[in-house]
């Protein structure tokens, strides 16, 4: 299912200019050392069941920064916590638009996916292609032994 990745290429398909405008964390003079300690914090939070805190401080983020991807990744993981299946899809796949790559991005995308039974083939697939990954090998490899045949 590609619906979300068209209205995302819909919102983000601006016209190329030559320049990027600047973020609003660039504008306020955030770098990207401060954001990654923001990152870190909600990260933290999220890890101590705090998701409703994360969730508040992962959003600021991307407001500020909406290109950072790890941050979008995390947003999708406190949506997932947050039981809000479709928006913790939309973030990563903001996150993959952002770093296509990224196997942490990836990951993310994944287990987005799993949410949707008509999306868990592609969810299982990507999986698979991770599962060797020295990052996020071990992650892939538990959530396939989690997904029925």
């Amino acid at each position: 299912m590609n619906d979300f990745r068209e209205m995302l290429e819909r919102i983000m398909g601006a016209p190329p200019v030559a320049e990027p405008a600047p973020t609003l964390a660039e504008q306020q003079g955030i770098t990207q050392e401060l954001g990654d300690a923001v990152a870190c914090l909600a990260e933290a939070e999220l890890a101590a069941g705090r998701t409703e805190i994360a969730r508040a401080i992962l959003e600021g983020l991307v407001v500020t920064n909406h290109r950072d991807a790890g941050a979008w990744a995390l947003l999708s993981a406190a949506h997932r916590k947050l039981a809000q299946p479709l928006a913790a899809r939309f973030c990563a796949e903001v996150a993959t638009t952002l770093a296509p790559a990224d196997p942490w991005i990836r990951l993310a995308r994944a287990e987005s996916l799993l949410s949707f039974p008509d999306a868990r083939g592609e969810a299982r697939g990507m999986l698979e292609g991770l599962a060797a990954d020295a990052d996020v090998g071990e992650r892939a490899r538990v959530l396939l032994g989690a997904l029925p045949e």
